[in-house]
Order: C-alpha cells, then sequence, then structure tokens
C-alpha cells in the first residue's frame, strides 16, 4: 500500500521515487495514486512536512530539532491560555520553536474574521486557501542554559526583530502569546533601540 499523507485542504499526497543518471533516488509528490513507483513508507533520513503558510507538502531530508517535546508543549499551552487567536499553527525545527497565525486572526481583532466567521462566510471550502503567517518565534539560543531568544516579525526594514531572552521559556511564553493577535505586540521592538 502506497504512503500518503493528506494536508489540511484535505489534498491526499503520495512520494514517488525516481532513479536518477546516477543510481541515486529523488523522491517527488504527486497527487496521483496511480503513478508507478509510489513508496510504501518514508525512506530512512527524510520527513514529510507540510508548510503552515499555504499547505504546500514536501518530502525533504530531516532537519535536526533541538528543542523539547516539553518546550513546543509550553508554548502551545501559553497560547491557547492567554492569546485570543485559536486558529494558529506551532512548529519546531532546529533551535526554532514558531508560532503561524492564520490571516482572519491577525492584530486588529475586531477587523478580521474568526475561522468559524470565515467559514460561515466564505463557505465550507475557505479551507483551501487559509494561510498562515509567521508571527512569533522563540529561538534557542544556548543549549545548555536552555536560553530562549524571543523574535518577532517586524516590517519592511526589519524582516524580524529580538525583542527579549531569558532561560525562563514558561514566563516568555505567557508574557508574549498574550500579545499574539493584539495591536500591543507592535509595542515590542529592539531593546534599547526607538522606532
Amino acid at each position: 500500500m502506497a504512503y500518503s499523507y493528506t494536508n489540511r485542504q484535505d489534498k491526499t499526497h503520495y512520494i514517488k521515487a525516481v532513479t536518477t543518471k546516477k543510481g541515486g533516488v529523488r523522491y517527488y509528490i504527486t497527487l496521483d495514486p496511480t503513478v508507478e513507483n509510489l513508496i510504501s513508507e518514508i525512506p530512512e533520513g527524510f520527513e514529510v512536512l507540510e508548510y503552515p503558510y499555504d499547505a504546500r507538502v514536501v518530502i525533504r531530508k530531516k532537519i535536526p530539532v533541538n528543542v523539547r517535546p516539553a518546550e513546543v508543549s509550553t508554548v502551545q499551552k501559553a497560547m491557547e491560555k492567554h492569546s485570543p487567536v485559536q486558529d494558529f499553527i506551532i512548529t519546531s525545527e532546529r533551535e526554532d520553536i514558531a508560532i503561524h497565525i492564520s490571516q482572519f486572526n491577525h492584530f486588529y481583532d475586531s477587523e478580521y474574521l474568526s475561522a468559524d466567521e470565515a467559514k460561515k462566510y466564505y463557505g465550507e471550502n475557505v479551507h483551501l486557501w487559509k494561510t498562515y503567517d509567521w508571527i512569533l518565534t522563540f529561538r534557542l539560543a544556548d543549549v545548555d542554559t536552555r536560553k530562549f531568544q524571543v523574535i518577532r516579525k517586524a516590517s519592511v526594514q526589519y524582516e524580524a526583530v529580538g525583542i527579549d531572552e531569558g532561560t525562563d521559556l514558561s514566563s516568555l511564553a505567557e508574557k508574549y502569546c498574550y500579545h499574539v493577535g493584539r495591536e500591543s505586540l507592535l509595542n515590542f521592538w529592539i531593546p534599547g533601540e526607538d522606532w
């Protein structure tokens, strides 16, 4: 039986293995379950990833995750408890725990539709074009002390800015997850600099 992955758009993806001219193997994503050479399991050293922004599915070499599952859970719980945003995705890759929010849950709460309102307004197929934008990251800056840097999405001049750091991830997550989805997140800027 062929391996399959269904993304949040309800599109089922399969992986095709193709032998290269040099004798190696390349893997390709396909939506066609009838093509030849579909794999039955993910090859060792590879992973399937769904990008938060557009739900695009890829197969790639595994990227290490240096943050702990408990740390990812800390951020998840802080978002659920303190942020007004209920439609979000948490990702972890390398040293980062990143928060991505849907376009219906952006800064100015009352000006954006909630996910439920969007479904009512745009219909059941809203999931086919809904996107999730990166908004905030907790980056592991020191593996030994478990010191994290907080980085937020910024502006045209700065793609992202570091706004805080510390070894107490729980406190950092509570403090900054509260502001995700609120205009107040914009008040945090590079320490020591004016905007």
